[in-house]
């Protein structure tokens, strides 16, 4: 996927995106590599300081909108997921079988945001790998943005899962890579994942929960 930053897009914060960008090129370069964008690519990710952080789904050719906002979205994590979603990932949240590994309490979700958990019908959804809770592209149980007095959105239907991790990475689950992987046809790999220590290289103690822009 070739890729471009806005003129307006500010210099230093570039080099948080390619990080990300670095670190996905080391997972996926083989399959599907970021590269910088050339004279003759039509179809291009325009990476852009935008009001939060949000991408279009796949590919919709031209040149697409990546925001990646200076106040809160320059972190590894939400730069891959935020890729992902370009390359064609959705939120894990919103799968079909979702029901089958969370249970929602939408009592608990401000209204406008309660379509961030909606689920998708499309029978391809999910097709590529099983469930998984801790994906990058799954929503944390709770945000300031969306829960109702800090209430969470949703519990796991398995007491083992940790709670924690839901939302907080800032690295591939095996899971994303699979999936990737699998949509494009590329062969099976294994990586070794990054210790989720990134999410703290803005001087931040705790773990920055991944979410998209409600636009």
């Amino acid at each position: 996927m070739a890729y471009s930053f806005d003129p307006s897009f500010p210099q230093q914060a570039r080099q948080n995106v390619l990080r990300g960008i670095q670190r996905w090129n080391q997972v996926l370069g083989d399959c599907l590599p970021l590269q910088p964008r050339q004279r003759n690519d039509r179809d291009y990710i325009n990476v852009v300081n935008g009001g939060g952080c949000f991408s279009m789904i796949g590919k919709v050719g031209g040149g697409q909108t990546l925001s990646l906002g200076v106040n809160g979205c320059l972190y590894r994590g939400t730069v891959i997921h935020e890729f992902l979603h370009a390359a064609g990932l959705i939120h894990t949240q919103k799968r079909p079988d979702r029901d089958n590994f969370i249970t929602m309490h939408w009592g608990n979700i401000v209204e406008s945001w309660k379509s961030q958990f909606t689920k998708e019908s499309d029978r391809d959804i999910g097709k590529y790998t099983e469930y998984d809770i801790y994906s990058i592209m799954h929503y944390t149980t709770r945000h300031p943005q969306w829960s109702i007095g800090n209430r969470p959105g949703f519990t796991p239907r398995n007491s083992n899962v940790d709670t924690r991790r839901i939302g907080t990475g800032d690295d591939f689950a095996q899971s994303d890579v699979s999936a990737i992987r699998r949509m494009y046809r590329c062969p099976e790999r294994k990586f070794n994942a990054i210790t989720n220590s990134n999410n703290r290289n803005q001087g931040d103690k705790e773990r920055k929960p991944i979410l998209c822009s409600n636009v």
